[in-house]
């Protein structure tokens, strides 16, 4: 058996990150396997789709690697793979499920069915459909179709049955017909819903594995009575434990601590350490080791480390491990990175800066730096003429000692004739420390708050040669003037 599996978002709104990572399991396996991932587009809810979430969807995947065999944009054996362009399929079953016997036409209108569910709360019972269209005669069906009376399809649900979903993470989980009566297949519209037309589309495309999240437990039920009436044996059933925010409630798509999946991409994440990083959301290797290519994780990912309870998407860690991939990189390829960053935010190179000269002032910040993004923040002292001296910076520049550092290391960078480089400057301080009897703290810590208004921060000497001369003059003499 080839291994087929499918991710099937409704183009309603950005990637949620539990979506992305069910699409990530549902790849992984289907890699582990040797087998197919198929991504199909459920667009079916008409009145809430949005124009383009489709293109984002592509997009988000081949960002982040994510390769499919068989899709909406690329096509396949089974195309059409946009819902809305599959209706005649879907009108071809729903036609035999008629002839059978086992739907009819339901001319209950929503306050028909509001009515009911109130009764039935009032009366502490499970609301579902009574059926009251389930046995009108034939004639009287056809009469009120032919008039253009508006009716949905139902199938029919026979009462007192246990259906027993067997999941491959959480084990057999049973529901009980009664509980769910007959349900609609087919909205008023002509619209299939999605418990039909989903297993339609995975009979179909011979879906052999459906890997989804834990909020579609409660729909198999259905979906496993719409397999039986086709004679379909169903597919393989996996319900992802559910992903929550760290109060340990359900994510949020507007948590404000999680993106869209395009926002990291554009703050200039690595989608490896994305990857890597939703891998872990509910699902375990085994052993101590944390960062995974992604010819590992195909390799070790199989549905049996799969966890019951919740994943809680873990900011911390996200930004640690999208650090551990970040500072890992060659400089020029994270220099790139950020000149990207740094074009977008309308930020030029100083007047004597190069490419060579930005790979050296990222290499000042790479290793604290979780995205590109991060440098424009970061690295601020390089590209402004005014310092912001923050509180702390301004108290020590007040102080006696602190002042006399500084005056005498501005009289050695007006030396004339001396090279601009870290070497040099370290030179320079071994002679204000010679002149002046001071070392350590009380030597640095007052020349890096006269250039930079911070007390700590990246290399020093090297943060000097990459600062012009006249830069370097300008502050000091600002800060003795302050």
């Amino acid at each position: 058996m080839t291994v087929r599996v499918r991710f099937a978002p409704s183009p309603t709104g950005h990637l949620h990150i539990g979506s992305v990572r069910t699409a990530l399991f549902n790849f992984l396996f289907a890699r582990h396997h040797g087998g197919q991932f198929i991504l199909r587009l459920e667009d079916t809810d008409t009145n809430r789709n949005v124009e383009g979430a489709d293109i984002q969807f592509l997009d988000g995947f081949r960002w982040l690697g994510i390769k499919w065999d068989e899709g909406f944009d690329v096509g396949g054996p089974y195309t059409p793979y946009r819902c809305m362009e599959r209706l005649d399929i879907y009108r071809q079953y729903i036609d035999r499920l008629l002839r059978e016997g086992k739907a009819y036409p339901c001319f209950c209108t929503d306050d028909d069915l509001a009515a009911e569910r109130n009764q039935a709360e009032r009366e502490g019972r499970i609301p579902r459909y009574s059926g009251r269209c389930r046995h009108l005669p034939e004639a009287l069906r056809e009469s009120r179709m032919a008039s253009g009376e508006p009716y949905s399809i139902r199938f029919i649900v026979e009462p007192g049955r246990e259906l027993v979903v067997h999941d491959l993470i959480r084990g057999d989980v049973s529901f009980q017909s009664d509980d769910i009566g007959d349900f609609v297949i087919v909205k008023s519209n002509g619209i299939p819903t999605y418990n039909f037309q989903v297993v339609i589309d995975d009979i179909e495309m011979h879906i052999t594995h459906v890997i989804r999240a834990e909020e579609h437990l409660s729909n198999t039920p259905r979906q496993l009575l719409v397999y039986e009436a086709f004679g379909a044996t169903p597919p393989a059933f996996a319900h992802l434990p559910i992903v929550l925010d760290e109060q340990r409630k359900k994510l949020s798509k507007r948590d404000p601590n999680v993106l869209p999946i395009a926002t990291y991409q554009s703050l200039g994440y690595l989608p490896e350490a994305f990857i890597n990083f939703l891998a872990l959301l509910g699902w375990s290797p085994g052993g101590e080791q944390e960062l995974f290519t992604v010819d590992e994780l195909c390799r070790l990912f199989d549905l049996d480390r799969v966890g019951k309870s919740g994943a809680v998407f873990d900011v911390e860690k996200l930004n640690w491990m999208a650090n551990q991939y970040f500072k890992a990189l060659p400089v020029a390829q994270a220099a790139r990175m950020v000149r990207e960053q740094l074009d977008r935010a309308g930020i030029g190179l100083p007047a004597h800066a190069d490419d060579t000269w930005l790979e050296e002032v990222v290499s000042l910040y790479q290793d604290g730096m979780r995205c590109a993004h991060d440098f424009i923040e970061m690295s601020k002292t390089f590209f402004t003429r005014q310092v912001e001296w923050e509180d702390d910076a301004i108290v020590l520049l007040r102080d006696p000692t602190a002042r006399s550092v500084v005056e005498a290391y501005l009289a050695h960078c007006r030396e004339a004739g001396e090279a601009w480089t870290a070497e040099a400057s370290r030179e320079r301080f071994k002679r204000v420390q010679a002149d002046l009897g001071v070392k350590g703290r009380q030597l640095f810590m007052p020349v890096r708050a006269a250039l930079t208004g911070q007390l700590h921060g990246p290399d020093l000497q090297k943060t000097i040669a990459l600062l012009s001369q006249k830069v370097v003059i300008e502050r000091l003499s600002a800060a003795l003037a302050g």
